[in-house]
């Protein structure tokens, strides 16, 4: 499997294989709750998206890309097997991250999962 998504108390983690890592320069990402906004199953336009490293192979998309001031990490090979994470004030080193976009093998099954989370985070604040 090129990606796995870690469901931890406290935060998301996205592990990326050692292959996949060199295409999108990422091994790693872990995200807390409290940044996520909204999840969704469906891959962004790429027509509007500029690729600043990585990989863009067909429906292929490995990397990170950008669009006006929004940056976006994108790991997937179908856009239609996807989860997007919709991000508050995220940032990845010095860039502000927006969406990230990652390939799952159940994405409505990936967003109850995370959504269940989210809910459980709000309802202990």
């Amino acid at each position: 499997m090129p990606r796995t998504i870690e469901l931890g108390e406290d935060t998301l983690a996205i592990r990326l294989s050692v292959l996949t890592s060199i295409a999108s320069f990422k091994r790693k990402i872990v995200i807390p709750y409290k940044f996520i906004a909204r999840v969704e199953t469906v891959a962004p336009n790429l027509q509007s998206l500029i690729r600043l490293g990585g990989t863009s192979i067909g429906d292929i998309q490995e990397g990170h890309f950008w669009h006006g001031e929004d940056w976006y990490f994108l790991s997937y090979e179908h856009p239609d097997k996807v989860i997007s994470l919709t991000l508050n004030d995220y940032y990845i080193g010095d860039r502000l991250y927006k969406v990230i976009v990652v390939g799952v093998d159940s994405p409505q099954d990936m967003k109850a999962l995370i959504e269940a989370k989210l809910d459980k985070k709000i309802d202990r604040n």
